[in-house]
């Protein structure tokens, strides 16, 4: 007969098995009772096990699956990266600005672009649109006069009209060229529409 090691299942061992730490960063880990626990504002803000919060949540006979946001985790995350931008220019005289964009394609749901708007508002970030609708978005939700509407991706006439008229009510537009046939289309628009 062969012997097998086998041992008890550990909070350490799911937590290096599921690499938590790595994506987890300071947000997400495992408790002593084996649940996934979320830390919303940073490391040492309050705790939430989210298996408690489901068990909860059935109690109250909410059925799942359920969509769980935790907007404190945008809004921290936002403030670092800004903030590490902002303490490096100061640590190193740099006389430029860091000018961040989020990119609507990542995620599109109207509270979470929102959100990070609000958030971004005091570092002036902006959104990257990568087709027409998304621009429409942007120009309907960034009221911010000094954040970026980066315009990316595909651009036929309409959306590159468009993008420039949003430049001529005063919004920092800066459209990317991908390919050299755009330069024709843009300089064409901008001519028609006097820009």
């Amino acid at each position: 007969t062969m012997q097998t090691d086998l041992r008890a299942w550990t909070v350490k061992d799911a937590i290096e098995h599921y690499n938590v730490h790595g994506w987890g960063r300071d947000f997400f880990s495992i408790n002593e009772a084996g649940h996934v626990e979320v830390t919303p504002a940073g490391p040492n803000s309050a705790r939430i096990d989210l298996k408690d919060l489901v068990d909860d949540l059935r109690s109250r006979g909410v059925n799942l699956p359920v969509l769980i946001r935790f907007s404190d985790i945008l809004r921290t995350r936002v403030q670092q990266l800004c903030g590490s931008f902002q303490q490096a220019i100061a640590e190193n005289d740099y006389r430029g600005s860091y000018r961040g964009v989020y990119p609507i394609k990542v995620n599109q749901q109207r509270h979470v672009v929102e959100e990070l708007i609000e958030y971004g508002r005091p570092f002036n970030l902006g959104i990257e649109a990568g087709s027409k609708p998304e621009l429409l978005v942007a120009l309907a939700l960034q009221e911010n006069p000094e954040a970026l509407i980066l315009c990316n991706g595909y651009k036929d006439k309409a959306y590159i009209e468009t993008a420039l008229l949003a430049r001529k009510l005063g919004r920092q537009v800066v459209i990317t060229m991908d390919r050299l046939g755009e330069l024709d289309t843009i300089l064409a628009a901008s001519r028609e529409l006097d820009i």
